[in-house]
Order: structure tokens, then sequence, then C-alpha cells
């Protein structure tokens, strides 16, 4: 069950829900976040994703699943981002993006502040539990997601 005290958050930091107008920006945070990820273990996912499908992709699961994109925003502009999906029927939100945040960004609190908000508002919904489906060893499932009780999950082939 989530409850840890809230990140430090910065001034000219906010973390919120993108409006439609922002997609396109998050899109590209998430797929240069992706790109340059330690070890690129996304680039064979990655060639069939470009900035502009991930936008469709956000704002398509925006419109079927109810999705939102939140963002992490720093002098207005977007430098984090985590697609969450509210599935109430399995009492849980589902991170469809993953935490990403853009590599000049990284080692600043910023996913934290993004995992931080995400947890806080999917428990006020009432859903206890979120879900992420990720590669193990990039550093957001080694350092990020464990500091807020994640727990690594083998999922068979």
């Amino acid at each position: 069950m989530f409850d840890y005290p809230g990140p430090k958050q910065s001034e000219d930091l906010r973390i919120k829900f993108a409006s439609e107008n922002q997609i396109a920006s998050a899109a590209k945070v998430w797929h240069e976040g992706l790109t340059q990820e330690e070890g690129s273990p996304w680039m064979s996912y990655l060639n069939k994703w470009t900035p502009a499908s991930a936008a469709k992709w956000f704002l398509d699961s925006k419109k079927r699943l109810g999705a939102r994109v939140l963002v992490a925003e720093k002098e207005e502009k977007i430098v984090g981002i985590n697609g969450i999906i509210s599935e109430r029927n399995s009492g849980k939100g589902r991170f469809f993006t993953g935490i990403v945040v853009s590599p000049s960004y990284r080692r600043q609190g910023i996913g934290s502040l993004i995992l931080h908000k995400t947890l806080s508002d999917l428990k006020a919904e009432g859903l206890p539990r979120a879900e992420v489906e990720t590669i193990h060893g990039i550093p957001a499932a080694k350092y990020l997601y464990p500091k807020y009780g994640g727990k690594s999950i083998q999922v068979p082939a």
C-alpha cells in the first residue's frame, strides 16, 4: 500500500496532466528518453515507433481507455512523462508508457515526483495498486520503482 511523503518539488517544476495540445511534446520526450536509455534496451521496440506515432497512440488510449498523460514541466518545457490508465475492475492503475524523463533532466528527482503524483492520484481514486511493464535492469526498474515499494515480477514469455 502506497503511503510515502512526497519528494521535494521546486518552484520551477510542475507536475500536471497534459492538455491535448501537449501530447505531441510529451510523445517526443517519451521517444527521446527511451532512445537514450542506458544500454539502449528499447531500440528494437522503438524501430516501430516515431514521436508522431507515439502521440497517436497516446490520444487513442485517451479516447478508448480513458488514459491520462501526466507530465513534468520545467520552465514551460515538458521534461518527463507517465501515461496512466485507471483499471477500476482490477483495482489498479497501469503505467502504459512507464515513467520517462528527458535525458538532460535526469537525476534531479523528476521521476520521483512523477511517480509520487501518479501513486497519490491512483490512491485518491481508490486504486490501491499500480503496474508497469518494463525491461529488467533499466534505471527506473532498479532505482525508481523500488523506492516506492515496486517489486519485480517475472512474466513468462
